[in-house]
């Protein structure tokens, strides 16, 4: 294998919630994954059941962390999280997961609109705290794992990533339908994130833009504390039980072993989100009588579907939404190679 070969341009989209990870492999092979967010301080103690050791292990300047679904996660709902230890533990253990250590990392990310522009520009210093932080080093805490090498970073803006995944199709061809306004909404785990590009990608406009901090960590909350209530349940539900149960089309969770019908507490969750995240949607774009098409993206859009009631005529959730940045960022960095390899 050659140095040229051993590169692999990989997509994160290093959420509050979840870490998405994308790439397709040099023989063609699409690799997607997603993880939830859930990292703790020290050494938690998590074991294979095989006897192998220790798994989701990492140390930074000799600090111990842990990666694992089985923990309940420090809260990653902090400003300053996408340049943080933490999320730079979580993109490397889902490199580790993805067994991409036999390839040099070509990396691409994002930041939330909010944190990628400030006063209509690029946010040059906080893109560049991102870069720094990913390029930093994590240490393996088991002999028998190997962190793949990240020999470059690069990041782009989340929901600006979506709209590329919306315009450009798997072959890279562009859609003929962009030319006018395109709204992105992403909803995530924290916020949902609006981006209106306009002119076929050529620009963006920020008075049709924004952050709103809602997001499904906060619908999980709700549903919390509503299964609290009604069970008289004490202590704090698996992020990862509350997350299950949401999507359950059964709408049950269980507790003390038994399954529990918890239909109108998610009903009633439902309900209030989706009119926190009209109301926040209707703010930005107004009805979007004046936007051409409303795209709903993110890992909460294929439960809010109800909000494309209120875009009738022109509101589509895209296929695969939970991957639609980490598609679109890996689309963009392929189009971007392209155009260099045309002198363009």
């Amino acid at each position: 294998m050659s140095n040229n070969d051993s590169k692999l341009l990989v997509a994160v989209d290093d959420g509050y919630a979840q870490t998405k990870l994308y790439t397709i492999l040099p023989d063609g092979t699409e690799v997607k994954q997603v993880r939830r967010s859930s990292i703790r301080t020290g050494k938690q103690g998590i074991g294979s059941i095989n006897g192998d050791g220790f798994v989701g292990l990492y140390e930074v300047d000799g600090v111990g962390f842990t990666v694992s679904e089985l923990i309940e996660s420090e809260d990653t709902k902090f400003d300053g999280f996408h340049t943080s230890v933490l999320d730079r533990v979580l993109v490397n253990h889902a490199l580790v997961e993805a067994d991409l250590s036999k390839f040099d990392i070509d990396l691409w990310t994002g930041l939330p609109v909010a944190d990628f522009f400030r006063d209509g520009k690029k946010d040059e210093a906080k893109i560049a705290l991102k870069r720094e932080n990913l390029l930093k080093t994590v240490k393996a805490g088991g002999p028998d794992v190997i962190i793949p090498k990240i020999g470059n970073v690069n990041v782009g803006c989340q929901a600006v990533s979506a709209w590329v995944d919306f315009a450009l199709d798997n072959d890279l061809n562009v859609r003929d339908d962009i030319d006018g306004a395109v709204a992105i909404i992403d909803i995530g785990g924290r916020t949902t994130d609006i981006a209106t590009v306009m002119n076929g990608g050529a620009s963006v406009d920020h008075q049709r833009s924004g952050t709103d901090n809602i997001g499904m960590l906060d619908v999980y909350a709700g549903l919390s504390h509503g299964i609290a209530r009604k069970f008289d349940v004490r202590g704090n539900l698996p992020l990862s039980d509350l997350a299950k149960a949401m999507r359950n089309p059964e709408k049950t969770i269980k507790l003390w072993g038994k399954p529990r019908d918890i239909s109108d507490i998610v009903d009633a969750v439902l309900e209030e989100f989706e009119g926190k995240l009209k109301r926040a949607i209707e703010v930005v774009i107004g009805n979007g009588a004046s936007i051409d098409n409303v795209v709903f993206v993110g890992g909460g859009s294929a439960l809010f579907t109800g909000l494309l009631k209120s875009f009738p005529h022109n509101g589509e959730i895209v296929p695969d939404p939970e991957f639609a940045n980490a598609r679109g960022l890996h689309k963009f960095a392929r189009h971007k190679a392209l155009l260099a390899s045309q002198g363009e």
